[in-house]
């Protein structure tokens, strides 16, 4: 009963956010409308004005989150829209995010995204540079490790993920994947990493580069209604280029959204990450999280290998507001030989929309995710897929 009044309270805590912010943001249209201009000095579009609109703005808001990995998180999100240098106004929005959080689990977290589009959409670049001091649970390698195995650590990383890439002809990129990570533990004298060999236990630092390509056909890359991504990237980390550890890893993807109605739609997607050689524990395929199978802890189960399932409607609902129902599958395992599926995790769920940008589709989203002896809440921005 106690967790299901907390429950009940983050869920009301989370949905006066949304409404604190949609008031803010119904505020600013109205005064674009009488010719005001916003306190950041860029007009917000209302509706009259969606055919001057210029893919232009700037969405600063204080942000509050939750999930099992972080609990509550308290901080701010900020997004600035534009375009580069003379990209026309149908091409693809640039974006640079940032995001600063710390957490009732005394976690500090530091995000800055920067996504952008130029020369009408021939050239893209895409990187995120974070910094996490960061209490954590580890339950040990592969997709039967047992609940009381959970050992809480202290983990520090400080990344940095580049991708750069050109067109090839028509919706077809290719350039090169690149992943560097310093990272440090502490951890207690009698847990999995004192009493078992754990590769990766001594941290260090992770240098990896490699070929990527895709395939991108989607109308809106923050929250798609229609079109397809196909991507596939191999990093190789190598003492060569500075790795203290020698691996590999593969990641394939796919996505494929179906519009229904005139704002529905329905997403498909499919992740695989496949690793070998010396990989340390904090680089292996992890499910969970807010973006793969919601509703299990991040790393809850981890190997050097992993295939996740997902599918999702979206629809609106009133205002700025709307929802998603999802449902979701995923496995590790250790080898390709080893997916049996069994056994096979999986999770639904659902969650609500608000719209900081109704233009541009980004989104403040509430998931709850349940699954076998699990269960999710998360609050963040942007779609899981």
């Amino acid at each position: 009963m106690n967790g299901a009044r907390a429950l009940v309270t983050r869920v009301t805590l989370r949905i006066g956010l949304l409404l604190a912010v949609h008031a803010a943001c119904a505020a600013a249209d109205a005064r674009a409308a009488d010719g005001e201009e916003t306190p950041s000095d860029t007009p917000v579009p209302v509706p009259e004005q969606a055919e001057a609109y210029k893919g232009e703005g700037l969405v600063v808001v204080p942000l509050a989150m939750y999930s099992p990995e972080t609990h509550v998180g308290l901080g701010g999100l900020l997004v600035r829209f534009f375009r580069v240098g003379d990209s026309p106004v149908e091409s693809r929005v640039s974006s640079i995010s940032v995001i600063a959080l710390v957490t009732t689990r005394h976690q500090a977290i530091i995000e800055c995204l920067p996504e952008l589009y130029w020369d009408n959409e021939n050239n893209y670049l895409a990187a995120r540079l974070e910094y996490q001091r960061y209490p954590d649970s580890f339950w040990g390698v592969g997709d039967d490790t047992p609940e009381d195995a959970e050992e809480r650590y202290l983990r520090e990383r400080l990344r940095l993920r580049i991708t750069p890439r050109r067109r090839i002809t028509g919706p077809f990129y290719a350039g090169l994947n690149s992943d560097f990570m310093l990272q440090k533990g502490t951890y207690s004298d009698t847990g999995i990493f004192a009493t078992e060999d754990v590769p990766g236990e001594n941290g260090g630092f992770t240098s990896g580069i490699g070929p990527a390509a895709s395939y991108d056909t989607r109308d809106n890359t923050v929250s798609s209604r229609a079109g397809t991504l196909l991507q596939a990237a191999w990093v190789g980390f190598s003492e060569i280029i500075g790795s203290r550890y020698d691996f590999w890893k593969l990641q394939t993807e796919a996505r494929q959204f179906i519009p229904v109605g005139r704002e529905s739609a329905l997403g498909f997607r499919y992740y695989g990450e496949f690793q070998n050689g010396d990989v340390p524990f904090y680089h292996m395929a992890m499910l969970g999280g807010d973006e793969l199978l919601r509703g299990y802890f991040l790393g809850r189960y981890r190997d050097h290998q992993m295939i996740a399932l997902d599918a999702e409607y979206r629809f609106p609902l009133f205002w700025r507001f709307g929802a998603v129902a999802f449902a979701g599958v995923a496995e590790v395992a250790a080898a390709p030989k080893d997916f049996d599926f069994d056994p096979l995790r999986w999770a639904v769920g659902g969650g609500l929309r608000y719209a900081l940008s109704k233009e541009e589709r980004l989104n403040l989203r509430l998931d709850a995710g349940v699954g076998p002896d699990t269960f999710g809440v998360y609050f963040t921005a942007r779609e899981a897929f």
